[in-house]
């Protein structure tokens, strides 16, 4: 049999069994400690009596991730994968351990800074190796494979984190993803190869543009660790102004860490815009639903991970719906996404303040399928759009770009939430005006992503080739 026509069983082997389970533990690592600690985090910081920093934590760990994730090349470059993994696994245990014993607010969210630098280093290691570790009949069996355990993080993560938090506290609940941690440790020294000097894409490029937006990140969600603080809100346009100077900076240099047109005008430009401003909003609920639904429902920690985890399920569906699509029909149902997203937004609202617990499901459900039907979409415009020799570093582009949007998000959602009492206004059980200004500012952003929708164009020169569906539980 020819390794062009390797079946899925082929990941067994003995050839290859190790380097699956290696690249799968390290995926679900990151995938099941995000997912199954989702309804833990606000539990943890109400009994560490701070409750309105939990938005730094979301952003800090956001940050870190893209920083991961921007330093993962440079590292394997230096040390090797092997090294490069370890490492990162290390750091991800002291994360999970500071987070688990963490004595204050501020340590727990240095514990997640850990554990995002540490994720994006694995994440984008696991990714990048996949080509190396197997032959080419089987990559796309690879990735199979990892949206399979991103689907089961799904599934598993809020039932291990939710039973763990309402039986033994919020405390063990930050330990469950630990299996799959030393899995991950076991199995590297065994499967990823001794190799120096490795040059990936991204691996040669000056990071000072990236070191500049990621500095312009942390101003802007500087804001949501000084709530009641109005002169915090300098840090919006201060970040604001940082990013640009990053992205003209470094669209002059020959050597340029963005693709070109990204925030521009054109197609690139347009799409890089819909992939950061639907997390922005969407940010709103990642940080804040489980929080709002645990105090107005008295819900089990169970239940309300699987409320939270609606939205990844409702991603996965529609995008495996919208990836079955024709080129054409995919076209037009992007134009939807961000519609869907508003509704989302305006239903959830809507059954927070009346107290129609379907109704906020459904408007999480809602924004899962908005992201379905634009992820894969907009990600082919932009890649018709993109030159062949940009095209690698266009394509590991727009994971950071949809990341950065969370954390921007997280920043910023803590600031409003802060400014307009979400917090204790929740404690006294009249939230209703918070609320309605935090998912109507989301409702804002998705509609400003719409708006952004409507400029996009297909490039009919470069063919409207089918592309195969993402991984739709990120």
């Amino acid at each position: 049999m020819t390794t062009d026509a390797l079946p899925a069983r082929a990941l067994l082997a003995p050839q290859y069994r190790g380097a699956t389970l290696t690249v799968s533990a390290g995926i679900a690592m990151h995938a099941f400690n995000d997912l199954s600690i989702a309804a833990s985090i606000p539990i943890a910081y109400e009994d560490l009596g701070r409750l309105w920093l939990m938005p730094w934590a979301y952003a800090l760990f956001y940050i870190g991730v893209i920083a991961g994730g921007l330093i993962s090349a440079r590292l394997r470059g230096r040390f090797g994968a092997r090294t490069t993994a370890l490492a990162g696994a290390s750091c991800f245990l002291f994360g999970v351990l500071l987070c688990c014993l963490a004595p204050t607010a501020e340590v727990f969210a240095f514990g997640r800074a850990l554990q995002g630098i540490s994720d994006g280093v694995i994440v984008a290691l696991c990714y990048g190796l996949i080509p190396t570790l197997f032959p080419k009949g089987l990559v796309s069996r690879v990735f199979s494979a990892e949206a399979t355990v991103w689907a089961i993080a799904a599934v598993l993560g809020p039932l291990a984190g939710g039973y763990a938090t309402e039986h033994l506290g919020w405390r063990a609940a930050m330990l469950v993803c630990l299996p799959l941690a030393l899995v991950f440790l076991a199995t590297v020294p065994r499967s990823l190869p001794r190799e120096r000097g490795h040059v990936g894409p991204g691996a040669t490029a000056s990071l000072a543009p990236a070191a500049l937006c990621l500095l312009g990140a942390v101003f802007l969600a500087g804001p949501s660790a000084l709530p009641d603080r109005p002169l915090a809100a300098l840090g919006l346009p201060l970040g604001l102004a940082l990013v640009t100077w990053a992205l003209v900076s470094d669209s002059r240099r020959a050597d340029r860490f963005f693709p070109p047109n990204a925030f521009g005008r054109g197609t690139v430009g347009r799409g890089t815009w819909v992939l950061l401003l639907m997390p922005v909003a969407q940010s709103v609920s990642s940080v804040f639903l489980a929080a709002a639904i645990g105090h107005t429902w008295s819900l089990s920690p169970v239940w309300i991970g699987w409320i939270v985890v609606a939205m990844a399920l409702s991603w996965s569906f529609s995008a495996m719906w919208v990836g079955g699509l024709s080129a054409t029909l995919r076209w037009r149902v992007l134009r939807f996404g961000p519609l869907a997203q508003v509704l989302g937004a305006l239903l959830i609202a809507y059954g927070l303040t009346q107290g129609f617990l379907p109704v906020v499901v459904l408007g999480h459900s809602l924004s899962g399928l908005a992201f379905g039907m634009v992820w894969g979409p907009c990600n082919q415009a932009i890649m018709e759009a993109t030159s062949q020799e940009e095209a690698a570093r266009t394509s590991s582009f727009m994971p950071t770009v949809h990341t950065a949007g969370y954390a921007v998000g997280a920043g910023l959602g803590g600031w409003v939430a802060g400014v307009s009492g979400l917090f204790p206004a929740l404690r006294a059980g009249d939230a209703s005006g918070p609320i309605w200004t935090l998912w109507g500012a989301a409702a804002l952003v998705a509609l400003l992503a719409l708006c952004a929708t409507l400029g996009l164009r297909p490039d009919r020169t470069a063919g409207t080739a089918d592309l195969a569906a993402p991984d739709a539980a990120m």
